[in-house]
C-alpha cells in the first residue's frame, strides 16, 4: 500500500472532508439558526411596538399633542412580545422588553427586545445575547 498512489489520495479527501467541509456545513447550519432566532426577537420587538403604541395615553395627546405612555404600556408591550415568540420560547428563550421610547416629534414609539440565544447553540458558545428594535407608528388619534 506504500508504494500504491492512490492511498495517498483517499487520505487526503478524508483529511479534507473531516477539517474543511464537515466544519463548514456544521457552521452554516448554527449561522442559520442565529439569524432565525434573530428574526424571531425582530417580529416580537415589532409586535411590542405596536402595543405600546395603542397604550399611549390618548386624553393627553389631544390635549397637548404629546405622546405619554399610560402604567399598562410596559405590560401589554411585554405580553405582546411573548405571544410572538413561541418558536423560541418552546426552546426555554424568552424575549423581554428593555426599553421603550417615544418620539413626539415623529408621532413613533420604540421598543427594544432582548433575548439570550446562548441555549441554541454547543457550551463551547459564548454568551449570545441580542437586542433589537422596534417601532410603530401612533396614527389613531388627531390632533
Amino acid at each position: 500500500m506504500l508504494r500504491d498512489r492512490r492511498a495517498y489520495s483517499m487520505t487526503f479527501w478524508a483529511v479534507f472532508f473531516g477539517f474543511v467541509v464537515v466544519p463548514a456545513l456544521a457552521m452554516s447550519i448554527e449561522l442559520g439558526r442565529y439569524f432565525y432566532a434573530r428574526a424571531e426577537i425582530a417580529k416580537s420587538a415589532d409586535a411590542a411596538a405596536v402595543a405600546a403604541a395603542a397604550e399611549i395615553n390618548q386624553r393627553v395627546f389631544q390635549e397637548s399633542g404629546d405622546l405619554v405612555p399610560t402604567d399598562k404600556t410596559w405590560e401589554n408591550a411585554q405580553n405582546y412580545a411573548s405571544r410572538n415568540n413561541s418558536v423560541l420560547s418552546e426552546r426555554g428563550i424568552n424575549a423581554y422588553v428593555t426599553g421603550i421610547s417615544v418620539d413626539a416629534g415623529q408621532d413613533t414609539v420604540e421598543v427594544t427586545v432582548s433575548a439570550d440565544l446562548s441555549l441554541l447553540f454547543p457550551s463551547i458558545v459564548p454568551q449570545i445575547v441580542v437586542h433589537e428594535t422596534g417601532m410603530a407608528q401612533v396614527r389613531a388619534f388627531a390632533r
